[in-house]
Parts: structure tokens; C-alpha cells; sequence
């Protein structure tokens, strides 16, 4: 009972921690869009960026999921003080790995800017070679801040790694706000923020202190991580394909795209509910017909907010982004981009549940196959729609779309072969119904919306007649949709 009790308490913690660090996080975001716009050092800055994602967070992220169990198995069998030393040997072995992907990176980025940034001049190359000695601090301090985060979170002490979340978030706020003379300031503002974040997990921790007690071997740890981050480059691949396409793209659109994914990636990750959906697929009993009636109703939410959002991106962009440097034009880039672009979060709907079944039921090497369908639907349709068609930004964000379609498609014939048997067809009527009513709503936003002129008037009348247009046809079919949500759901083809 008391551990039960921990654990909500720290549930609703985390719930709240949440919330407000994606509200700094989307302060930060309207900083760097004020400060640099979608200009091509900000088209850079995204290149280096992927470049670093690809070679050095992946590393931090996994570092900190295999750390974390290997710490709290030590500590059930060998006991606390034998645990403590293991995570000192973690936390050393953090910043010779930082230390030491960091160099490779700085060498990678010059030497790959030719395949990852094709469609970059000779000196715009040249550029990113520059920019990355800029993100060096970012790197080596990132590892060791999921290392040392890593320590806490084995001794449940889950409020000092929030604080420290948040302290992150807050102190790149705050370098922001006093330096952003130029682009290379931004992955300095990032550094500072897990730099004041790792002296505060660090203080006290005794992290680098030689004691007497001997540290049970990190070779597991080692390998573990070796063999997370090996799977992981095959996603990597698919960033790096993306950006080589988004390479030719006319000067700000990789930013537009970029702003673009990022108020997506957010909302996907509202839609998501944070994975709890995880626990209750984890029992084998009536497994299908759980998953079934997941898809249907992460459809039925995803597939109108999408609408909502193609239907006013525009507006929407316009609010939250357009000022400073990223005015008009970048506003009707990045408009474009999302009005296309947010489309995915249907196919994601279908894509993310299935995909964290490979992981329930230990068939991650299907991840892979996953990974490279991606890939290879962003090299195929980029050079159709970007380079041979030239649609630009529009073209980039219809690249994404279709790759998250092939993916979706891929992932469900996949969790067919690991003998999961959906039933499709009242998927499907669950998709027609809410694409239907979507479309209905949208049409009606946009005729209520016609000839009015203020931004704001424009939002609150066109989500209003969208938002009644959706509620009243969800009234219609309440019933089904109640089965949805609580089982025994009937469908389109099964009606009450």
C-alpha cells in the first residue's frame, strides 16, 4: 500500500512537471523563432542539429533507460553502498563516452556535410563545420546530466530529477533572453541549461569520490548501451535521409519544416496521453480487441484535431510564432508546411501503439524493418515531390505524410505476423466516420471564417463552428463511442 501510494505521488508529480516544462519549452520556442526566424543560419542549426541527435542525444537517452536498471538490479542484490559505487562508475564512464562521441562528432559533421546537406553550398557546408564547435559543450555535458539523473531516479528521489527538468529549461530561457546576437548562441543556451542542471543533480552526490566499496562491473551497462544505439542508427538513417532532401530546400524552408514538425511532435505527444495506453496492453487476455478499440479512439481524437489544425494553421502559426525575426513570409512558409504536415498524426495514431507492441511482446528487431521503410519512403517521395517536382516546403512536408502513411501500413502488416489479428474494417469505419465529420467541420470553420480579417476573430469563430460541428456528431453516436472508451464497443458495421 505504501509503495502504491509513492508511486501515485510521484505519477501526479511527473503529470505536473510535465505540463510546466512544455510550457517553458514553448516560452523557449517562441524565443528562438523571435530571434532567428527561418533565415538559412537557422536552416544550419538544424542540419547540426539532426547531426547531433543522430550521434550524441541518442546516446544520452539510452543511457539513461539502460542505467536506471542496472542500478536498481544492484541495489536488490548487492545492496545500496554497491549500488552507489556502480552508479560513480557510470557516471565516469558518462564523460569518457561525452567525451568521446563528441570529438567523433565534431570530425563527422564536416566530413558527412556532403551526403546529409547535398543541396548546401560549398561555404554553407563549410559553415556547419563551424557551427559545430558551437555545440561541444551541449554534447559533453548531455551524457553525464542523464548519468548523474540516472543515480536519483534509483534511489526514487524523482523530485530532484523534475527540479532539475525544469531548472534545464529555465536557465536556457534565461541565456536566451540575454545572449541570441547570432545562431550560435542557441546550442550555447542548450549547454548552459544542462550545465546548471547537472550541478544541481550533482551537488552532494559524491559522483566522482573514490570510496572503499568496490563497483560490480559496468560491462553490462556497456553492452547493453552498444546494443540500443546500434538499433537506433537505422532511425538515425531515416533523419539523415530526411535531411538531405529538406537540402534543397530554398533558403528558411528547413526552418519552416522544422517549426512545423515541432508543433506536431508537441501535440502528438498531448494525443499520446503519455503511453499509459503501455500497461493495459501488457495483458496477453482480450489483447486484439483492446488494441482494436485503442486505434479506433486515438482515431476518432487524432483525426479532428488534425482537421481543426489544417484548417487554421495559418492563424494559428501567426499567433504563436509571428514576431522579431520570424515574420510574414516565415509565417506563410511554415503555415504551409503544417497545414500538410500535421496530417501525419493520423497515421502516427495508427503507427505508435503498434510499434510499442514489438516492444511488449520482445519482437524489437521489427523496429528495424520500421525504421528503414521510413528511410526509404523519405528518400523516394523526396526526390519526387522536392528535387524532381520542386514543390519546396510543401513538397518536404507531403515527404513526411506519405512516409508516416508506408510506415503506419508497415507496422500494422507486422503486428500481424507477430499473431495479433485486428479486425480492420470497424477501424476503418471508425476513420471514414471521423474523416467525414472532420470534413463536414472544416468546411463549415471555413465558411464562418470568410471575409473576416482579425486573427483572433478568425480563430475563436472558426475553432467554435469546427469544435460544435465535431460535438454534435459525437453526440449522434455517444452510445458507440461510450463502448469505445469503457469495452463491449459496437461499431459502424455492428450498431447497438
Amino acid at each position: 500500500m505504501q509503495l502504491k501510494k509513492r508511486f501515485l505521488t510521484i505519477a501526479a508529480s511527473a503529470a505536473g512537471v510535465t505540463l510546466l516544462v512544455q510550457l517553458l519549452a514553448l516560452m523557449r520556442q517562441l524565443l528562438t523563432a523571435a530571434y532567428f526566424g527561418v533565415g538559412r543560419d537557422f536552416d544550419g542549426y538544424v542540419m547540426v542539429f539532426t547531426m547531433a541527435t543522430v550521434m550524441v542525444f541518442t546516446f544520452a537517452g539510452i543511457f539513461d533507460s539502460i542505467a536506471v536498471p542496472h542500478l536498481v538490479g544492484a541495489r536488490e542484490n548487492d545492496g545500496l553502498e554497491a549500488a552507489l559505487a556502480l552508479a560513480r562508475s557510470i557516471f565516469r564512464l558518462s564523460l569518457l563516452l561525452g567525451g568521446g562521441i563528441s570529438l567523433v562528432f565534431l570530425v563527422a559533421v564536416p566530413l558527412l556535410a556532403p551526403i546529409f546537406a547535398t543541396g548546401f553550398s560549398p561555404d554553407e557546408r563549410a559553415g556547419l563545420g563551424k557551427l559545430a564547435w558551437y555545440f561541444l559543450p551541449w554534447t559533453l555535458v548531455c551524457v553525464p546530466y542523464y548519468a548523474a539523473a540516472a543515480r536519483h531516479k534509483m534511489e526514487w528521489r524523482f523530485n530532484r530529477v523534475f527540479f532539475a527538468e525544469i531548472v534545464v529549461v529555465a536557465a536556457s530561457i534565461g541565456f536566451l533572453a540575454i545572449w541570441h546576437g547570432d545562431i550560435r548562441m542557441l546550442p550555447l543556451a542548450y549547454a548552459s541549461g544542462y550545465g546548471v542542471g547537472l550541478v544541481q543533480l550533482t551537488a552532494g552526490a559524491a559522483l566522482l569520490r573514490r570510496t572503499g566499496v568496490s563497483s560490480p562491473s559496468v560491462r553490462g551497462v556497456v553492452r547493453n548501451i552498444g546494443e540500443l544505439f546500434l538499433a537506433n542508427q537505422t532511425g538515425g538513417l531515416a533523419s539523415l535521409v530526411d535531411r538531405h532532401i529538406q537540402s534543397f530546400l530554398a533558403t528558411g524552408g528547413i526552418g519552416a519544416v522544422n517549426y512545423s514538425n515541432q508543433i506536431t511532435a508537441s501535440l502528438s505527444n498531448l494525443l499520446m496521453f503519455r503511453e499509459i495506453f503501455m500497461v493495459p496492453l501488457t495483458q496477453k487476455a482480450d489483447r486484439a480487441e483492446r488494441l482494436e478499440r485503442l486505434l479506433s479512439g486515438l482515431l476518432l481524437v487524432t483525426i479532428p484535431i488534425s482537421g481543426l489544425v489544417a484548417c487554421l494553421a495559418p492563424e494559428m502559426v501567426k499567433v504563436l510564432l509571428q514576431r522579431g525575426h520570424f515574420d510574414a513570409t516565415a509565417t506563410a512558409l511554415t503555415a504551409t508546411a503544417l497545414r500538410v504536415g500535421v496530417l501525419s498524426l493520423i497515421a502516427s495514431a495508427v503507427t505508435t501503439p503498434q510499434a510499442r507492441m514489438f516492444q511488449i511482446i520482445d519482437r524489437i528487431h521489427y523496429t528495424h524493418v520500421v525504421y528503414l521503410t521510413m528511410a526509404l519512403s523519405a528518400a523516394v517521395f523526396g526526390y519526387l515531390f522536392v528535387i524532381m517536382l520542386g514543390w519546396g516546403v510543401e513538397g518536404a512536408a507531403l515527404m513526411q505524410l506519405a512516409g508516416s502513411i508506408l510506415t503506419a501500413i508497415m507496422t500494422s502488416y507486422l503486428i500481424g505476423r507477430c499473431g495479433i489479428r485486428l479486425r480492420w474494417w470497424p477501424i476503418i469505419g471508425w476513420f471514414a466516420l471521423s474523416a467525414v465529420v472532420s470534413a463536414v467541420a472544416y468546411l463549415a470553420a471555413a465558411a464562418a471564417i470568410s471575409g473576416l480579417e482579425n486573427t483572433w476573430l478568425r480563430l475563436v469563430i472558426g475553432g467554435t463552428a469546427y469544435g460544435l460541428v465535431v460535438l454534435l456528431c459525437y453526440f449522434l453516436v455517444r452510445v458507440q463511442l461510450r463502448g469505445i472508451a469503457f469495452g463491449a464497443a459496437p461499431t459502424p458495421d455492428r450498431p447497438v
